[in-house]
Formats: structure tokens, sequence, C-alpha cells
């Protein structure tokens, strides 16, 4: 059933667009026997063209289930229609185009038994009403029932999960949880939640395809559909017909129910936010108000605020955007009145200010009549160069509606900031403010435009297309990676996982940490007494992620005490002129070759000579990093002169520094420790002796460069979509610094940039409370800067322990730990409270031990 959907897709189109090559395929007729195609060259009323058979396309299709990924030269008996059949088939809602090195290649998408309903909508309806009204609770699930009916109530509760009512640990998701008591219109949320399933999508995808088949034909290719790309909880083996059969009738149950489907399960193309999205009202708020608001002052209007915060809040509601995806933002103006007011979607892998990259932008005309819906570029940040190709390439590449223009008519107004606007704009949807479509035209727009968005981010992801995402010679993506795309939670418990397997107990929360500090900037420092596993927590961490010393990617760098400056880590011009590179430089080189793997240096012991001799320039150039084009670059670390080519400092680079604090080593500078995230590895538990039991073993996984590069560099990339967030920390920083004055010690900016990093990340993949994060920030960014013998510092150490603990420092050790485990810092508290007793206990203190 599923080949008679494949010639079905067919029929419905008219063309097809290469996945090499990005030529269009024009589909000019079909008949009982085949399909006649003809090349774009042809496409002027000749009569050239070339017939496939129905049978070859099926011969094609065949060929490539029975690999599951496949490029061109996976279709021996097909080969000469390979191109075709290839863009056919990449169609299909459960088909993806991948790239196998400089290669495209099609694959079968893959799920679990999981991501299907486990039971029917009546049983699971019954159930979430259950769980709202207190009678069952999920995390105890097995205390309150037993035999069938705890059997038949697991089954909802995996249903739960699976819609993100609750969490892996059976825990209700307060807010999803939250929103769906609140909401007005309960099957509504429901909805929205279930579109944003994977597998939900894909069968109504097949529907689409399959809407003149019989419902019997229509059920039977879904359980064809779930046999083929569904295996069990364990990923082991494909899903069995029985299985197939009872999921495949739970999902159409679950499509009937929340009315995603009619009674002949016809997908309904009727916009499901249509209830609840105020998308239209909020657009004609602005545009009635705006102009009256501008007479006003600018600081803490409410109608400024409601145009950052509410109008963002509600667009970020719809289903099909994706809050891991995207981020949406408003603005009214900074500091003054915005002559064009406007409200951006972001897709967080492309951009994450609208100052550069290209997004989609709510744009107001100046005189509030006019609105356009705008497939924008950064202005303040992109060459016109750039601007003018990647607006060029949109308007070639990109099939779009005739609703959607593809002009530069647009007129916002006549400042520069409207005209240049205007400018970066690629194409755009205009609509009079006075007589805005319905809301269920305004929803489809943006969705439509969504899709544009990501055909266009899908375009530039070829490699063969787009020269960023080419791979050096050695340096072939391999399927393994492309295969493991992880979130950062799933990605911290595979490390966490591997490390563990090593024989080496480090918590989970330590591993989040070091990775949230790598994320935040990439230059982190690890201290604490010998033999606490700073080494080797590094070393497993690289190779957890395939980063070795055999494929260059992790490297060691033991640091003399000889060395006074940067010469022996970067290299030096020998007489005879030639530059010699230094183990630094040879890393940078190889992380320049390969820029989608992420490269590790451990700078073993770096304080044995004083860092601030060896490693100032790559400290400095760090500091330089910017947004060139859409990318992150920095300023040259060595010069052509010196090195016959200009290097910089490369973004997949990420440096980790071990340091033991006694009578061998050099302490830290402030300009050292304002740079990186200070992480202390002090704990020992000699009674854990789990590592001797025998460890289950756990393979590397390939993990690419972007799950651990920064995506904000300035706070104002974070401040856009993320103020209530840079406002409390800032408040809170406000109030630590007041004490940190004393010694002078006080934080400045770009510590408080950082430390909002850190939060941003910590919150985006929701790892840790606020709180257990910002105690972190504060151990690792604040505390270390603080040393001295005077009764200033005293008094600044107490000042602090108050702040984290509301109480008064006394020096009763058990009243101190009960003040320390009822803190809202606690790791900050305690490390106050050791501080202190250092310093009256030796007349001097700092953050280190010796």
């Amino acid at each position: 059933m599923i080949e008679k959907a494949l010639i079905e897709l067919l029929k419905g189109l008219k063309k097809v667009i290469t996945l090499s090559s990005n030529n269009i395929i024009y589909i000019k007729s079909i008949d009982q026997n085949g399909v006649d195609i003809t090349g774009e060259q042809f496409d002027d009323g000749k009569d050239d063209y070339l017939q496939i058979s129905f049978n070859t396309i099926l011969q094609a299709w065949y060929e490539f289930v029975s690999v599951r990924t496949a490029s061109s030269s996976d279709f021996v008996m097909t080969n000469e229609f390979s191109t075709f059949s290839m863009a056919l088939i990449s169609k299909l809602p459960f088909v993806e185009v991948i790239h196998l090195a400089e290669e495209p290649a099609i694959k079968l998408r893959e799920f679990k038994t999981d991501q299907l309903p486990s039971e029917n909508y009546g049983s699971f309806e019954s159930f979430v009403n259950e769980v709202e009204n207190g009678k069952y609770d999920p995390s105890i699930l097995n205390e309150q029932l037993s035999g069938s009916l705890y059997h038949l109530k697991s089954r909802c509760r995996q249903d739960l999960r699976l819609i993100g009512l609750l969490n892996e640990k059976n825990e209700t998701s307060q807010n999803h949880m939250s929103e769906y008591i609140t909401s007005k219109n309960k099957k509504q949320y429901l909805r929205q939640l279930v579109l944003m399933q994977d597998y939900f999508q894909v069968a109504l995808g097949s529907l689409s395809i399959m809407k003149r088949f019989s419902k019997v034909e229509k059920r039977t290719a879904l359980i064809e559909i779930g046999m083929l790309i569904v295996r069990n909880s364990k990923g082991d083996n494909l899903m069995l017909e029985s299985v197939a059969e009872k999921r495949t009738n739970n999902l159409l149950s679950w499509l009937e129910n929340l009315q995603l489907v009619d009674q002949n399960w016809i997908p309904i193309n009727e916009e499901l936010q249509k209830v609840d999205s105020k998308l239209r009202e909020y657009f004609q708020k602005i545009s009635s108000e705006y102009l009256a608001a501008k007479s006003e002052n600018f600081g803490g209007n409410a109608f400024a605020s409601f145009i950052r915060h509410d109008v963002p809040k509600e667009i970020s509601k719809l289903s099909f955007l994706d809050g891991e995806k995207y981020s949406v933002a408003g603005s009214a103006g900074k500091g003054n009145w915005a002559t064009v007011p406007w409200i951006s979607i972001l897709n967080r892998a492309v951009t994450n200010s609208t100052q550069r990259g290209y997004y989609l932008v709510y744009l107001f005309s100046e005189d509030m009549k006019r609105l356009y819906l705008s497939f924008s570029q950064g202005v303040t940040e992109t060459s016109k160069e750039d601007m003018l190709r990647i607006k060029k390439d949109i308007r070639g590449h990109i099939t779009m509606d005739s609703s959607v223009k593809k002009d530069d008519n647009m007129f916002i107004g006549d400042s520069n900031k409207a005209k240049q606007y205007a400018e970066s704009t690629a194409a755009y949807i205009g609509y009079n403010l006075d007589d805005l479509p319905s809301e269920t035209e305004l929803v489809q727009d943006l969705k439509m435009m969504v899709g544009y968005y990501e055909d266009y981010i899908e375009f530039k992801s070829n490699p063969l297309v787009d020269p960023i995402y080419n791979s050096s010679p050695g340096n072939e993506i391999t399927h393994e990676k492309e295969k493991w795309l992880a979130n950062n939670k799933e990605l911290i418990n595979h490390i966490h996982t591997y490390i563990t397997a090593k024989g080496f107990y480090y918590t989970k929360e330590e591993v989040t940490n070091l990775f949230l500090s790598l994320k935040t900037k990439p230059f982190v420092i690890l201290s604490g007494i010998s033999g606490t596993g700073k080494t080797k927590i590094v070393q497993w961490f690289a190779e957890s992620v395939g980063a070795t010393e055999e494929n260059g990617q992790f490297t060691l760098i033991p640091i003399r005490p000889d060395w006074n400056d940067g010469s022996d880590l970067l290299g030096y011009v020998d007489i005879m002129g030639d530059f010699k590179p230094g183990p630094f430089t040879t890393v940078i080189e190889k992380a320049e070759q390969n820029p989608d793997d992420p490269y590790f240096v451990l700078l073993d012991e770096m304080n044995l000579a004083r860092v601030e001799h060896y490693f100032s320039d790559v400290l400095s150039v760090m500091e330089s990093r910017k947004w060139e084009d859409g990318k992150m670059v920095t300023s040259t670390l060595l010069s052509a002169e010196m090195a016959k080519r200009e290097i910089r400092l490369p973004v997949n680079l990420y440096v980790i520094g071990t340091v033991n604090m006694d009578e061998t080593t050099h302490p830290f500078s402030k300009k050292v420790l304002d740079r990186a995230n200070t992480i202390e590895f002090n704990r020992v538990e000699l009674s854990n002796l789990a590592f001797l039991e025998e460890q289950v073993e756990v393979e590397q996984k390939l993990v690419q460069d972007h799950m651990f590069r920064s995506k904000y560099l300035h706070l104002k990339d974070l401040y856009l979509g993320n103020p209530d967030l840079v406002e409390k920390v800032t408040a809170e920083l406000e109030d630590i610094n007041k004490s940190l004055q004393l010694t002078n010690a006080h934080i400045g900016y770009r510590v408080r940039d950082e430390i909002c990093f850190y939060l941003a990340y910590n919150e985006d993949s929701e790892l840790m409370s606020f709180e257990n994060a910002f105690d972190h920030c504060i151990l690792q960014k604040i505390l270390p800067r603080i040393s001295g013998s005077d009764t200033r510092v005293e008094r600044l150490l107490e000042g602090l322990y108050r702040l984290f603990t509301t109480k008064e420092y006394n020096d009763d050790e058990e009243s101190n730990e009960i003040s320390i485990r009822t803190a809202r810092y606690p790791k900050s508290a305690a490390k106050v409270v050791e501080m202190l007793r250092r310093l009256r206990d030796d007349g001097f203190t700092s953050f280190w031990i010796s």
C-alpha cells in the first residue's frame, strides 16, 4: 500500500527539485504507463521529454528501502533515473534528506513505539481528567494500582509523557500541565501538543497524500509505514505487525477525537490556533495605539512592554513554532521609541539577533497603516554585498505562493531605518491594518512563511550549494555523526554515563556544569588538590563525543615552568626565517580544516608558569570574538608576516586548563579569572568503590560542534529573547557587587554577561534550577576574585554569607551547617565559611586551597 501512496504522491506533483544540483524537473504528464518528465532547459513548449514507467519508480523504491539510507550509487537497477527517484521519494513525510560526505542521500526516518499512542484516546482522556482531579499521582502509580488496571493506566501515563504533560520521571511538567488545566479549550491545547510530535506529523502528511484512498487502505498504509520506520522502545527491532495495528488504531483514534482529521481521515486544514490565538487583535492594538504611545515617556512604558513581551509570547504559542528551534522577540525601540516597531521570528540555528543572519519579521509602517510579514536580513552586521546575494538566493531558489511578493516595492516609511528594512527584505506579504484578514489567514500565512524559511535553511545546508558546509578531505561527515543529533540534556546524560562506565565518579551535576561552562565560553579552569581526576574528566568528556588523541580532536599539552612567552605554545620563527608551529597552533590548523567537529585542548598544570605570560595573546583574541556575516570570528592570533598566513582562533576549539595551588605554582590574576569559569574539584569519596564492580561498556557518540558552540557573544544577543532573565540576574549581581566593592573585587560587564549566558543555556535545556545554576556561577566567577588579610575582606565575606543564607555568620560550626543546608546558594555559602575560617586561623584567605 505504501507503493500506491508513492504513485499517488507523484500524481499530485507538478515538479521536483533535484537534491544534488537544485535543478527543477517538471512533471509533464502521467498516464497508466508512467510519467513524462522534462528538464528546466526544455520548459519552453517543446516536446523533449523522458518517460519513466511506474515499475521503474517502484523498483527504485524497493532498492531504497532495502538499504534504508541511500545515495545515488545505491540505485543499482535504476541508476539512470536515480536523480528523479531520490527527489520524488524525499517528498514522502517519513523520508529525510541527509548528506554523506559531500553527496546528498535519502534516509528513512526512524521512531520508537513510545512515540506513538499506547492507548486509545478515550482511555487517555479519562486518565488526564483523573490526574487533574487528583485521583492518581503518575509518579507513584504502582503504589495506587495493581493488575490489569495498573497496566492500562501506565499505558495512559506513557501517553502523558509522549505529549509532554509528564517528564521522564513521571512528574508533571509544570508549564504544560498548568497551561492545560487553565486552558479555556482543553482539546485545543492537546491538539497543539500533539502537533509538536513528529510521528503525528508523519501520519497527517501521509494521510494528506492518500486523500482518495478508502479508510481500509489508509489504515493498511499507516500500519505498513509503522512497520517500516518504528522500532521497539529499545530501538532493537522494527515494530511487529500486531503492535503496529494496535498503535495505528490508537493513532487514528487520537486524530479523530482531536479533530485533526475528518470522518474519512482526511486532514483538516483549518488552522488549529484559530480559537485561541490573538494575532489579529494584537496587531490592531499596535496600529491604533502606537502613534499615541510615542508621545509618552519610553522608560517603563506599559505599551512598549506589551510589544516586547505579550505579542512575542502569543506568537510563540503557535504549534508550528518549536520553542527549541525558534525564538520570538518584539521591539518598540531601545531607549527611545522606534519609528518602525517589529516582531521577529528567528531560527536559533541560523541567528539569535536581528542584527545578523536571515529571519522572519513583522514590520509596521511608520504611519501604522501597513503591516508586512517579511523574510528579511540583519542590516547592522550584514554587508550590502552579502545582503544582495542572500536576497537573490532566496528569491531564486525558494518557490513561493503567489501571495508572497518578491520585489523591492515594499514601503515602510521615509526614515533611513525604514529604507534599510525594506532593502533587506527578500520576500513579503503585505496587509492593510484597517482591513486585516481573518485570524485563520494570518496564522496560515505565518505557517507558510516559516515553511519557506526552513526550505531556505535546508537549501543552504547543502554542502554542494554553500561552501560553508563543505567537509575538508579526511573529515567526511560520517553517517554515524549525522545519525546522533541529541539535545543538550541527552548529550549530558551520555557524557555522564560514559565517564561513569570508565570507573570514575563524577555527579551528573558536575558534568552539566562543565558542559554549560564550555558552552558559555571556550575556556575553563579546573582547580583542586592533586589526584581528584581533573585531567581524566576532561579526557573522558572529550572521548565520549568522539574527540580522541588518535583523531587529533583531543590534545594534552603539559605546561613547563620555564615558559615566559607564547612562543613555546604558539610557535616561533627560526634563524632561517621559517615558522615553527607550537602544539596549540597545530591544533588550530586541524580545527580550521574540520569546522564541524569540536576540538579540545587540555593545558595540564597550566599555572606551573605564569598564565599571563604565555597565554595572554590567546586570552586577548578570545575576547575579540564578534559576529561577521552571521558567523563568529576573532581577531588575528598570529600575523601573516610571522606564520606565512593569518591565523585566527577557530570557534570549534575549547581550552580547559587544570591547576594545582601549592608552593610550586603561580596565582591567577583577575585578567585570567575574568575570562574563565573556575571549577573546583576537591571532593574526595574514598568509600565509593562502585568503580571496582564490572562496568557496562558505553560507546563514543560522534557529536558535531554546534552542540558546544556559543550562540551568545553580547548581552544584546540574549536580551532580545530573554529580557526577564537578564534583568533578574543583573538585580542579583548588583546586590553581590555591593559587598565586593569593599575590596574593589566587584565584577564588571564581562562577568555579568557570561553569567547571563550560562543561565540562559541552563534555562533553555531545563538542566538545573535557577538557584542551583546561579550558585555555580557565584562559585566559579565571583568567589575566586576574593583574597586578602585585612578586616575589609572579613566584612566582605560576612556580607556574602548574609546574602546567601539570610543569616548572620558566627563561629558555631553546627549553626553554620544548618544555615548552609537551608541557604539559597549553599555551595557558595559553604565556600565563604571555609574562606572565613582560613582567614581567622591563618590571618590570610583566598578561594584556593593550597
